[in-house]
């Protein structure tokens, strides 16, 4: 039964990876300027490289509604890869007494027609993935989405936040989530500034 198995898997592989004549036929000079314009950056792109470069992070993180702020400090770097399709952000700083890695992807997708950010960082195991739209009269990028958090289990625990581009260069960052009572509360406020 098993070997009966293995032997359909192997030739199910070897249609599915075998192109049909059909599929074989090139694409016109059209169809490629076509696929080409699509998935080429365009402006929604240009206001993640306006985020390129080095940056200081003063931190302020609300564990529970109403309490005070605990306080860090951390630095990054950020630069676009893949043509200018996608923002990379490496963060490293000390959050109580604990060093602190983190790693962002920021794009903007094209074809759902909204920015995403998936952010993953050496204090869980797993990402957070939200998604949102620039308002560029207020130059504020607005998300919303959900990660597993280690805390509660809560699987899809929903945040929110924003990012703000401010005159002076700097950049104003807020995060909301769910309190015990699941009103949502400021979480976080990231204030950075261009080494």
């Amino acid at each position: 039964m098993s070997i009966r198995v293995t032997l359909f898997a192997l030739a199910w592989g070897a249609a599915l990876t075998a192109p049909p004549a059909a599929q074989a036929q090139e694409m016109s000079a059209e169809e490629l300027a076509a696929m080409a314009a699509a998935v080429a950056p365009d402006e929604n792109h240009a206001v993640l490289e306006s985020l390129a470069g080095s940056w200081n992070h003063a931190i302020q993180f609300y564990p529970t509604p109403g309490a005070g702020p605990l306080e860090m400090t951390a630095t990054s770097e950020s630069e676009m890869s893949m043509d200018g399709r996608y923002l990379m952000s490496k963060y490293r700083g000390d959050f109580l007494g604990a060093p602190f890695e983190g790693s962002e992807t920021m794009g903007y997708d094209k074809v759902k027609g909204q920015y995403f950010s998936l952010w993953v960082d050496n204090m869980s195991t797993g990402p957070m993935i939200a998604w949102g739209a620039y308002d560029p009269a207020t130059k504020t990028l607005s998300m919303e989405g959900t990660f597993a958090d280690p805390m509660s289990g809560e699987l899809e625990k929903k945040v929110r936040n924003t990012t703000q581009l401010m005159d002076d260069g700097s950049i104003h960052y807020e995060n909301w989530g769910p309190g015990p009572d699941g009103e949502y509360y400021r979480t976080m406020v990231i204030r950075s500034t261009r080494q």
